[in-house]
């Protein structure tokens, strides 16, 4: 969905209920808002980690300047090595463009995103196990808690390069932690993509009171807690490698 037709959405939804529930505006600000707030983050949460998502092939219009960007730093990827092998459609809230880019030596993906307003980039490698190592540059990608062996590092305001640098030194040092990578297929990458999509949202539903506790992580920005190296982390106990 794009951002415009969900700021409709939210805002004749909540014009709606405040003429016909005609209650005063102090009880609409202090009741009813809180309420929207809360229903409308379920619905989006609901809605764009749904069972039936999946990667679909981009529109052919309505996303010529997101496609360009996502095109420009591709092609600036693989200065780095890092090499496109596939892209496609999510039709979430908001709806995201992604291009995969498989690195030509080392056992790492790197995933662009294009949410229309917001680009954002992971380095992903798996492990034996069921761990996997995520690098991320937004700050967004840690909002909330993770699967104890999804290990996240976030690192905002550099370039492809660093990124790549910082994940390669992570990777290095899970593999003095007797970490063994696994070799991800490309014909099976979307499949374990949207797997690990749905597990984190299985993962997030465990909590009770989960909408309101998603609320408080994005409002108090809860990724810079995982603004520190995989190393960095586990010297502070922050991570857990005994599954290894």
């Amino acid at each position: 969905m794009k951002p415009w037709a969900w700021s409709i959405i939210v805002f004749i939804t909540t014009f709606i209920i405040m003429i016909v529930l005609d209650i005063p505006f102090w009880l609409f600000l202090l009741v009813i808002i809180p309420l929207l707030i809360i229903g409308f983050t379920i619905f989006s949460f609901a809605y764009s980690f749904r069972k039936s998502l999946k990667a679909e092939h981009i529109p052919k219009h309505g996303y010529e300047k997101q496609i360009q960007e996502l095109d420009r730093d591709s092609q600036a990827l693989t200065n780095i090595g890092f090499d496109k092998c596939d892209s496609f459609f999510l039709r979430m809230i908001p709806n995201a463009i992604v291009y995969v880019l498989k690195h030509r030596h080392d056992p790492a993906y790197l995933c662009l995103y294009h949410f229309s307003t917001k680009k954002t980039c992971d380095i992903f490698t798996r492990y034996e196990n069921d761990y996997t190592l995520t690098t991320c540059d937004n700050i967004d990608g840690g909002m909330s808690p993770r699967p104890r062996k999804s290990l996240l590092q976030i690192i905002t305001k550099i370039s492809f390069r660093e990124l790549a640098g910082i994940h390669k030194r992570a990777h290095d040092f899970l593999l003095t932690k007797n970490m063994k990578p696994l070799l991800l297929d490309e014909q099976e990458f979307r499949y374990y993509f949207l797997e690990k999509i749905h597990e984190y949202a299985d993962h997030i539903k465990r909590y009770p009171f989960w909408p309101i506790l998603l609320i408080y992580w994005t409002v108090t920005r809860r990724g810079r807690i995982f603004c520190r190296e995989i190393e960095n982390q586990y010297q502070h106990g922050s991570i857990d490698l005994s599954g290894t």
